[in-house]
């Protein structure tokens, strides 16, 4: 879940955004993992869907959950009541309950959920080792995770081989490692990279550096966080992508740089990476919210409407299958709150709690009741309603 990245970019926005409503109007969990999602309405029901097979719906088995299941943990610690937030990961998912205590589950393959290199996965929540009892935020990559906590202080394990835990070394990880950073205010998991933003502004960086994300040099990989050159950009909140950057800078301008063979960058550059932030120009107004999975990116800006780019194979960007170059409007005008993407897939929900989806739903990630087509190339309603009047 982003609903903290939410209340960071409306705090610092709030002369710019006429739309966006408290954070706290909204009493909602709605996050993505790569073919899989969990949601929590008002009133409290914990529902998993989607792909299950390395047990990330944390339901104690692997059976595909292709409509909308109410969540039942074995294990007894876990009160859907006190869950704080959910992260995910392509195959792989954590609560942050509200004493600090983190649950993970889904698949071990590269240690996240701190099982040890030799047990695969796990298929109800296993309790996260990790003493620090202060984390307000998390954020997970293709195996490596990010923990910050209230101090700005940053922890980080899991896969390792590119550095992207940034603990110096590109070893493997068998406990949390306490990064050498101070004053973080966001953090941000990519593909095989990871991001921290530090309270002066400055942006940080660690792991591969395949698309030149981190480096304009020839590095392939920092193994320890170093500053990222963003020039004279003031960062509100950051994300990352597969292969990509995106800033949000104070005045709700979208800055993006890294990968881009499907666009991801939103400029057609006939494949080539992008090596400078470039500035997204065309959108009409401030950024309060954004989205990124692997190769697709979505904002919410301060109207209310819901922005997309990238990847659309599958219909994902609700607009038809056909390449998208540049930004293009999904939903004009609306109320959009939030936008959470699967790999393929993209649900987001309106003012009014309905919630919308595109995209595959092969492993029924929509959310519906209703298993329809593989491909929906055009938003529609999943019958899905969050909170208000039903």
């Amino acid at each position: 879940m982003k609903h903290i990245r939410m209340i960071i970019a409306l705090f610092l926005l709030i002369c710019l955004l006429p739309l966006a409503a408290a954070a706290d109007e909204y009493p909602f969990l709605l996050t993505a993992g790569g073919s899989f999602g969990y949601c929590r309405d008002d009133q409290g029901t914990l529902l998993v869907y989607g792909d299950n097979q390395f047990g990330q719906l944390g339901k104690g088995g692997k059976a595909q959950s292709k409509r909308p299941a109410v969540f039942a943990s074995k294990n007894s610690e876990i009160d859907v009541a006190h869950i704080r937030e959910i992260y995910a990961g392509c195959d792989y998912s954590f609560f942050l309950m509200d004493d600090g205590t983190i649950y993970g589950v889904g698949n071990n393959a590269y240690n996240p959920l701190l099982l040890g290199l030799n047990r695969s996965m796990a298929a109800t929540h296993v309790r996260i080792p990790l003493e620090d009892r202060t984390i307000v935020k998390m954020a997970c990559g293709f195996g490596q995770v990010l923990a910050l906590n209230e101090a700005g202080e940053v922890w980080a394990w899991g896969r390792n081989s590119d550095g992207q835990v940034g603990c110096g070394t590109t070893k493997k990880v068998t406990a949390p490692q306490k990064l050498p950073l101070t004053g973080i205010v966001d953090i941000a998991a990519g593909g095989k990279f990871s991001l921290a933003l530090d309270k002066d502004g400055v942006l940080w960086g660690w792991g591969k550096n395949e698309s030149h994300q981190l480096s304009n040099g020839k590095e392939k990989y920092f193994p320890s966080p170093v500053k990222i050159d963003i020039g004279s950009i003031r960062p509100a909140f950051i994300d990352a992508g597969g292969e990509t950057v995106s800033v949000v800078d104070t005045e709700g301008k979208l800055w993006m740089w890294g990968r881009n063979d499907v666009c991801q960058i939103g400029i057609d550059t006939k494949k080539q990476t992008v090596l400078e932030p470039r500035l997204f120009e065309e959108l009409p107004a401030p950024v309060v919210f954004m989205d990124s999975y692997n190769s697709q990116t979505y904002v919410i800006l301060s109207d209310g409407s819901l922005w997309g780019w990238g990847n659309n194979r599958s219909g994902q960007l609700g607009i038809g299958k056909k390449t998208v170059g540049s930004p293009v409007s999904m939903i004009w005008p609306s109320d959009v709150i939030y936008v959470t993407s699967f790999d393929v897939t993209m649900n987001c929900v309106l003012k009014d709690g309905t919630v919308l989806a595109c995209g595959s739903n092969k492993f029924g990630q929509f959310g519906s009741a209703k298993v329809t087509d593989f491909h929906i190339p055009k938003i529609q309603e999943n019958g899905m309603k969050l909170f208000g009047t039903n």
